[in-house]
């Protein structure tokens, strides 16, 4: 006879770890779902924001909206924190590489979104999570998974699709040479975020999520000091009466903020090489919105590509929890 007095979890004894690990599942998915969405949302903001101003013009403006979230985010930490709370050494070192490749990265992609089509941009970094695969490997010591090494091979193949179909996402004026400087670019740019990504499980290992963030702040603030000095010794003159340019340079930062913490906190609750991939996979969401908004055409070749990059990442999210 059953003892309706005992506990469910004493009768069900796998019923409290089954209810654990849901939770954790859908937890770490909604993370991943936050992240995709706001960072394929990023790239069209960013897009808008370059028909109004320069490409340095832009990332100067995204960093001194990000100087504003030092002051919020500490506001934050004390809430979280009220018994007070520091940063580790280790943290800021890791953070401080984290910052200055990211923003270097973002210089490359906003000068290749400036010469090209949004989708074909994006979907050139999105093979990010090849390079991660290694690095995470290697640097990080985390296992080759071969069912995420095929979801990373599914996105190279469509990343490689997407480059096919760049004839026309050059301007016409040198496009040979420009065409050239733009794989480049995007080459640097995805080298630099997977090292980004790589820096950031490193410094979310020594501290919390917050923590990394308001860190990542704070040099992305001093950042943006360092990029006016370099526009006044190159003799480049900083146009701020842009108020398109402000608008969809807000609205990105903001993306780019809401994506990059709930990214952050998902990097707690699993492999990097896990995370890195999956959120890779957002060029398809970043494609729909590109024809939506952007009004940018469609290309068999390219929306081939998204659907290996998304294929592969599928793939990716059945070694979950390995």
């Amino acid at each position: 006879m059953v003892n309706y007095n005992k506990p469910i979890t004493s009768i069900f004894p796998n019923l409290l770890k089954f209810r654990s690990h849901l939770s954790h599942s859908f937890q770490l998915n909604s993370l991943i779902g936050i992240c995709l969405l706001a960072w394929s949302t990023w790239g069209i903001f960013d897009k808008k924001a370059l028909e109004s101003a320069r490409h340095l013009e832009v990332l100067i403006y995204q960093h001194l909206i990000y100087v504003l979230e030092v002051p919020l985010v500490f506001m934050l930490l004390g809430q979280v924190y009220p018994q007070g709370w520091q940063i580790c050494p280790e943290t800021w070192g890791w953070t401080a590489l984290g910052s200055s490749i990211s923003s270097s990265a973002m210089l490359f992609y906003l000068i290749a979104m400036s010469r090209a089509e949004a989708s074909f941009v994006l979907g050139i970094t999105a093979s990010y999570p090849l390079i991660v695969q290694i690095l995470a490997h290697f640097f990080l010591h985390e296992a080759l998974v071969p069912e995420r090494l095929l979801g990373s091979i599914l996105i190279g193949l469509g990343v490689a699709f997407i480059g096919a179909s760049s004839d026309s996402t050059v301007h016409q004026e040198t496009r040979p040479n420009n065409k050239l400087k733009v794989l480049i670019l995007c080459s640097l740019a995805t080298l630099f975020w997977g090292l980004t990504g790589l820096f950031d499980k490193k410094a979310l290992i020594t501290d919390a999520p917050f923590k990394v963030y308001f860190a990542r702040c704070v040099w992305d603030a001093a950042i943006v000091a360092i990029m006016l000095i370099a526009a006044k010794l190159s003799k480049q003159t900083v146009q701020y009466r842009k108020p398109l340019a402000w608008r969809y340079s807000f609205l990105s930062s903001v993306c780019l903020s809401a994506g990059t913490i709930s990214y952050m906190f998902a990097m707690t609750m699993a492999t990097a090489s896990y995370i890195i991939v999956i959120t890779g996979c957002y060029p398809l969401f970043m494609y729909l919105f590109a024809l939506l908004f952007l009004k940018e055409k469609l290309k068999k070749s390219r929306l081939a590509g998204v659907l290996l990059v998304v294929l592969g990442g599928l793939l990716v999210q059945e070694t979950q929890g390995v």
